[in-house]
Parts: C-alpha cells; sequence; structure tokens
C-alpha cells in the first residue's frame, strides 16, 4: 500500500469538474488538518449500515453515495413522519436534523452536514457524542471568486457609478469614485480556512497583493501567505492593510470582531469584505464608518439579520454593495459536496478518518 499522505486540502481542491472522486482507495488518508480524533476513528463496518438523508437528492446521486461505502442502506426521507419511522436505527445522517429527533436516534455514530457553518446547528446535535462533518473548504473556491468580485466592483467604481449609469444608459464623462487598483497592495485576511486561503492564492499571485493573515488554528504558512498569526495580531495588522476580509467561522469568540475599534484603525483608504457570517460585524459600526468616509467601501455576501429589511441603514450607504448570500452558488457547489460525502462514506464504512470533522466545542 502506497504511504504518501493525502490532505484534505488537496482532496477538496482536486475535486474534478464534474465531481467525481479521485482514485484515493489504495492511499491511507492522513489529514493534514481537522479530522478525526484518533480515539474517534471507526471500526471498519461489518453489517448494514442504514444511512438517512434529509438533504434532497437525485437519484444518480443516491447510487454514487451507496457506491462509494460497503453495505450502505441509504433512504432520502421527505417528510417528518418518515423520518421519525426510520431515525431510531440510522447510524448515519447526511443533512440537518430536528433537535426534537436527536433523542430518538439511537445508533447515531455520524451526521454530514451541507453546510460550512455549524453556528446554527441544536445545542442536541453539538451534545450528542456522533460524529459531525461539515462542508468546509468545499464551497471555498467560488465563494473567493466572489470575495474578489466584491472588491473590483468597488476599486473599479463598478457598484458606485458604472452600474447604476448603465441602468439609465448614461455615458459618465467625470466620475466622483476615486478608480482604484489592487496590484502591490496589502490585504489582511481573518481566518485562514478554506474561503481565506483561496481568496490569498488568487490575489497574491494575480494581484501581486501581498497577504497578511490570522487564523485560530496553528497551520503551516503557505508560500504566498507573508505573514501568518494567531488572533491576537489583528489590530496590529489592520492598520498596515489596504483591504482587510473576514472570512472565519462565527464563534463566541469571533461574534461582533470587526467592530468600531476595528473600523477606526483602517486606512481612510481602506475596504471592508465580508464573505463569511453577519454575525461577525457591528452593522451600525460600519454604517458610521462608511457614512463618515472613515473606510472608503465595504462589500458584504452576509449580513444580520438575512433577508436585510428594506429599511435597514447599511442600504443607504453608496460606498457599500450587497450580495444576497450567494457566493458560494455555482453548479459545480453540489457536485464538490456530493464527492466528499462520497468519499467520507468510503472512509466511514472501512473505519478510516473521516474528512471535515467539526470540533463542537469550538464551533469549527
Amino acid at each position: 500500500m502506497a504511504t504518501e499522505p493525502i490532505s484534505r486540502r488537496n482532496f477538496i481542491t482536486n475535486l474534478s469538474a464534474t465531481g467525481a472522486l479521485l482514485s484515493l482507495t489504495d492511499t491511507p488518508l492522513v489529514q493534514a488538518y481537522s479530522t478525526f480524533p484518533a480515539a474517534s476513528t471507526p471500526q471498519a463496518v461489518v453489517g448494514p449500515i442504514k444511512v438517512i438523508s434529509t438533504q434532497k437528492l437525485s437519484e444518480a446521486e443516491i447510487g454514487q453515495i451507496r457506491s462509494a461505502g460497503n453495505n450502505v442502506e441509504l433512504l432520502m426521507l421527505a417528510d417528518t413522519k418518515e423520518i421519525n419511522a426510520h431515525i431510531a436505527d440510522a447510524e448515519v445522517i447526511l443533512g440537518s436534523v430536528d433537535a426534537s429527533l436527536i433523542g430518538q436516534a439511537k445508533k447515531l455514530k455520524w451526521v454530514q452536514v451541507f453546510g460550512a457553518g455549524v453556528e446554527n446547528m441544536p445545542m442536541e446535535l453539538m451534545e450528542h457524542p456522533c460524529l459531525l462533518t461539515n462542508m468546509q473548504r468545499v464551497y471555498a473556491p467560488v465563494i473567493a471568486e466572489s470575495a474578489i468580485g466584491l472588491l473590483l466592483s468597488l476599486t473599479r467604481g463598478l457598484a458606485q457609478e458604472s452600474i447604476p449609469a448603465f441602468k439609465e444608459r448614461a455615458w459618465l464623462q467625470t466620475t466622483n469614485v476615486a478608480l482604484d487598483d489592487l496590484y502591490g497592495k496589502t490585504i489582511g485576511i481573518v481566518g485562514m480556512g478554506g474561503i481565506g486561503t483561496e481568496t490569498a492564492r488568487r490575489l497574491h499571485y494575480g494581484f501581486n497583493m501581498r497577504v497578511l493573515a490570522t487564523d485560530a488554528k496553528p497551520l503551516p504558512k503557505p508560500e504566498f501567505v507573508a505573514e501568518l498569526h494567531d488572533p491576537t495580531y489583528l489590530m496590529k495588522m489592520v492598520p498596515q492593510v489596504d483591504v482587510l476580509m473576514s472570512a472565519a467561522p462565527l464563534t463566541k469568540q469571533t461574534k461582533l470582531l470587526f467592530n468600531e475599534q476595528v473600523f477606526s484603525k483602517m486606512k481612510p483608504s481602506a475596504y471592508f469584505i465580508n464573505v463569511s457570517r453577519g454575525g461577525l460585524v457591528d452593522q451600525q459600526a460600519l454604517v458610521k464608518a462608511l457614512k463618515d468616509k472613515r473606510i472608503r467601501g465595504a462589500g458584504l455576501d452576509v449580513t444580520t439579520p438575512e433577508p436585510l429589511p428594506a429599511d435597514h441603514p447599511l442600504w443607504a450607504c453608496s460606498n457599500l454593495v450587497i450580495t444576497p448570500h450567494n457566493s458560494g452558488m455555482a453548479p459545480v457547489r453540489q457536485l464538490r459536496a456530493i464527492a466528499l460525502v462520497c468519499e467520507n462514506m468510503r472512509r466511514y464504512t472501512n473505519g478510516l478518518p473521516l474528512m471535515n470533522v467539526v470540533d463542537k466545542m469550538k464551533g469549527y
């Protein structure tokens, strides 16, 4: 058997455009990042394993998942009545699960959710001894493109003037927006998971940007990142950057992390981008920073609440662009998600460590 380790990051990065699984059968899957704790590695499955899916799947996807593991009995359940009839002896759940049903799942060992964030998972699930895996890094490539799109729409004046002028069929000879470039500038990224890493790679190699970053996990520094520190570096990093980006999960430690203190330390010429969770941002402080021109602009794909009410003061900020939490949307999203589910099913039924195991205590 080969001994070359395959990391979670490499697996997800190399998912093919068709979503097909890589040929990893003969490779021991040693993770470079969070996986099963050693003591929690499952035993190889001997008898049939009952899997219920609360996530809508196509027949082809069901077939893929069944064939990925050994002795997998997969049922896609349409409503609560069906779930109630099968949850007691289900060993695996694919998709979300209602808090009231967790106590009935007497044989539950693993839940695979189809989202990246777990801050809204029911407490009953977070306290259950079952393993929880998510979709971290799976949606990162397209979200990184959206983050850069938000940024470019601001630096090139598209959001502020060009697109509104286009709707009016107006050719603007003069502009009130100082057009800016990114080449050679500095971005500070909070959270070097999938989204932060994919964005950093594209901006460094595509725009020659210098990347500073923080992360709560002790990660190896990628070659395209100039500096990577723990979260205590944030306030030292903020005054140095031309772009500040939020790519961290929402936890007790990161709630309202981007607040008046942070915005007051940013360069007046700097931009703020948030593509993680709205709860990381003190939106009242952001509105003030934008209206007072304390920062040049901001791009948000996430807000609190969602949808954002029509009378919310964020809408009145002319130097802000908002997208409706759709940064992860693309046809390849589902293909990559199913590929990860299949790989985890293969691992689970062979007693191998799973990918994307959530640390329930930390919330990511």
